[in-house]
């Protein structure tokens, strides 16, 4: 009979200790249930919800491409830097080949001389050429960066809004 009184009073803390910490626990989160739908506004919403959908894809696409012509934009003015350093460096070496001329030539020096001043005069207008160009690569390249960064900042406006639509109706 002892042991039964032992056991009855430690039941009597554990019950006790069970039914305190039950009350102290946070309470079980109360799940709103949705309102039954009829069939028409299941394909409704089904069809309002793949709309979102596509409007989210069209802007992660606009992303998508806003980002490659970012990249090739800064492509295009690294290629134009480059094309535009080559010219400058024919030019330089060119007109610095000019101003090494003796003063006084022999008829044969004067033709030898014209030719090579010829081939400078031409070497010169390459890298001319080369910094034209380079100038018009860069500004296409540009160009591409200030419309990939707008299609980029517009998909990114079409998704956001698609999420904020799509909460909505979770709510």
């Amino acid at each position: 009979m002892k042991k039964q009184i032992n056991i009855v009073p430690s039941l009597t803390v554990v019950g006790l200790t069970l039914i305190l910490s039950g009350c102290a626990s946070d309470p079980v989160p109360v799940v709103a249930q949705a309102p039954v739908l009829s069939g028409e506004q299941m394909i409704s919403e089904s069809q309002r919800l793949a709309s979102l959908g596509e409007r989210w894809k069209k802007g992660k696409d606009l992303v998508d491409r806003g980002t490659v012509l970012v990249r090739d934009g800064k492509n295009k003015i690294d290629e134009s830097n480059r094309m535009i350093l080559e010219g400058q460096k024919i030019q330089n070496e060119s007109e610095l080949s000019v101003k090494t001329v003796a003063p006084v030539l022999s008829g044969e020096q004067m033709i030898s001389e014209s030719q090579r001043l010829a081939n400078l005069g031409d070497r010169w207008k390459k890298g001319k050429d080369l910094i034209d160009r380079g100038a018009i690569l860069a500004r296409e390249g540009q160009n591409n960066i200030d419309e990939g960064n707008r299609l980029a900042q517009e998909g990114e406006q079409i998704q956001h809004e698609s999420e904020e639509s799509s909460n909505a109706l979770k709510k």
